[in-house]
């Protein structure tokens, strides 16, 4: 073989044993996704559930009309209100995530300003009689409302990612402010007799406001789509514990566990560890 064919073969060898190991050179080298580190974000979404309810008995005000016939009376039969709220909200989250292979483990704290609430109402007659003839024929109208104005959560979550997706269940405390109200109001539909102080002294309001704590479980899925930035889509059910129960005459709002189920949306800006 002369000179200038081995000098060939040479290059040709060395040509190909670089190509060959190119591919394998940038696979060892290309990066990693990572979900490790601190992240803070914003969301919005939206809120359903059941408040509390309340119990109407129009035949409980006929013992505020003094020598009232409770034989020959009449009043409607109760009923309930059913309070259903729902609504917007949005705010503010902020975490921070370990990850051992797939495995990813973390904790978020969130808070949102929310327009959740619900408002039912109900009408009814009432007729007292007295012992001696008619009183008034009368008309009352009670409203039951209950709202959630800011809201937040506090919770551990553990997720499954695959390269820049992350599958996670999540679960912890959860709080929120809540308002609850009841009003009634009544008119006078005849002039049989006519008694100081009626109606207004069928009528009646009471309002309650304070800060509910319960839990929260949920789960969720993040998709980083850019270095250092995520979004994720996450459903939450909120048990916020019981209120304050509500009477005024005729109607009255036992305390019972106030549920809600949010759908968010959020995007997630991811710092260094």
């Amino acid at each position: 073989m002369t000179r200038r064919a081995r000098g060939l073969l040479a290059i040709l060898a060395l040509g190909c044993g670089a190509a060959t190991a190119t591919p394998a050179t940038a696979g060892d080298t290309a990066p990693v996704f990572s979900w490790v580190g601190f992240y803070a974000g914003v969301h919005a979404g939206y809120g359903t559930g059941d408040g509390n309810a309340a119990s109407v008995d129009p035949g409980a005000l006929l013992a505020l009309f003094p020598g009232v016939n409770n034989a020959t009376s009449t009043a409607s039969p109760p009923f309930t209100l059913g309070v259903n709220q729902s609504g917007w909200l949005g705010g503010l989250q902020a975490g921070y995530n370990w990850q051992a292979g797939h495995l990813v483990a973390g904790v978020e704290a969130d808070v949102s300003v929310a327009g959740i609430g619900g408002r039912a109402s109900g009408a009814y007659a009432l007729r007292p009689v007295f012992l001696v003839g008619d009183f008034d024929n009368y008309t009352g109208t009670v409203t039951a409302t209950q709202d959630i104005d800011y809201l937040g959560t506090l919770r551990g979550r553990l997720g499954y990612a695959s390269n820049n997706w992350l599958l996670y269940a999540t679960g912890g405390l959860a709080w929120a402010h809540v308002k609850a109200s009841l009003d009634s109001s009544h008119a006078r539909l005849t002039n049989n007799l006519i008694i100081a102080g009626f109606p207004g002294a069928l009528d009646g309001r009471a309002s309650v406001s304070g800060y509910n704590l319960g839990y929260a479980v949920g789960g969720g899925s993040e998709w980083s789509f850019a270095p250092r930035w995520s979004l994720k889509a996450e459903y939450l059910y909120l048990n916020l514990g019981r209120q304050l129960s509500l009477s005024i005459p005729g109607t009255s709002m036992p305390a019972s566990d106030i549920e809600l189920h949010t759908f968010r949306i959020g995007l997630n800006r991811q710092f260094a560890p």
